[in-house]
């Protein structure tokens, strides 16, 4: 079928194309959650519950750098957590929602390529020459995202709410659905934060934005991440901080998008 005729294709063509990519996405997922199910150790004793631990590489790595510097450790989990279960499926929901988003995480290239199959009969000629690499670009970007949500994000929210009390007569013992909302939130607003180079992309190809108007608007960009930063951290100054490093790269990294995909458009109007 050319692209004459997919394009002429009715309302109706549409949404049966867009099952099929979305039944062969969600079997990609399914599939990845049902690996993750039979290595069940490996996902919770060493990833899930990695941050957990005293001696995870995160701490490790920032005390390591807080000694050469000649400062205290910067981040330090004394013991590993106490974490409970009060549910009585508590663990079992807990162990069927994580092997889904696990599986989502390892499926993510394929659901990007399934998702690109569908809008690519739209485009031009021209614009899939320029979207060449799309695919594993933003698999490259979201799993950028999800590895610093994980090592970066995650210890320190541990590290905050372990740390900061109210009392010495508290200890703190952590709830199951806590720790894990903790870790999926960290991780996967990170993995979605990470894309947004690529809505910039499409947004300037479509011609709704212009790198005039990203370096005209950067500092109402710059309190916008912020807000994001603080809503995906557990609100401390650092952990904003560091947060918003990445999201500043981002939004430069967008301009420098734009502005590539700007004189691309001006030279096919020139021509």
């Amino acid at each position: 079928m050319d692209n004459t005729s997919k394009k002429k294709m009715s309302f109706l063509a549409h949404i049966e194309a867009l099952r099929r990519h979305l039944i062969r996405s969600i079997c990609s997922v399914i599939l990845g959650a049902i690996v993750l199910m039979l290595n069940k150790n490996i996902l919770f004793d060493q990833i899930i519950f990695g941050p957990a631990k005293a001696n995870f590489i995160t701490y490790r790595i920032f005390n390591m750098f807080g000694r050469m510097a000649g400062h205290q450790d910067l981040l330090v989990l004394p013991q590993d957590l106490q974490i409970q279960n009060r549910q009585l499926f508590g663990q079992f929901n807990t162990y069927i929602w994580v092997c889904i988003l696990g599986g989502f995480i390892l499926a993510s290239p394929y659901v990007f390529y399934e998702l690109w199959r569908f809008v690519k009969p739209g485009l031009s000629a021209e614009e899939k020459r320029y979207s060449q690499g799309i695919i594993s670009m933003a698999s490259l970007l979201f799993l950028l995202g999800i590895i610093f949500g994980y090592f970066v994000l995650c210890p320190m929210a541990i590290q905050f709410g372990y740390g900061f009390t109210i009392s010495h007569l508290l200890q703190n013992i952590f709830d199951l659905s806590d720790y894990i909302s903790t870790i999926t939130q960290s991780t996967l607003a990170m993995g979605i934060t990470f894309l947004f180079p690529l809505l910039i992309y499409f947004l300037t190809q479509v011609g709704l934005i212009t790198p005039k108007f990203l370096r005209t608007y950067r500092k109402h960009a710059f309190l916008v991440m912020l807000i994001i930063a603080a809503a995906i951290t557990p609100g401390d100054t650092l952990s904003t901080v560091i947060a918003m490093l990445p999201l500043l790269f981002l939004y430069e990294l967008s301009i420098y998008t734009a502005a590539i995909v700007y004189k691309k458009i001006e030279k096919n109007i020139m021509k």
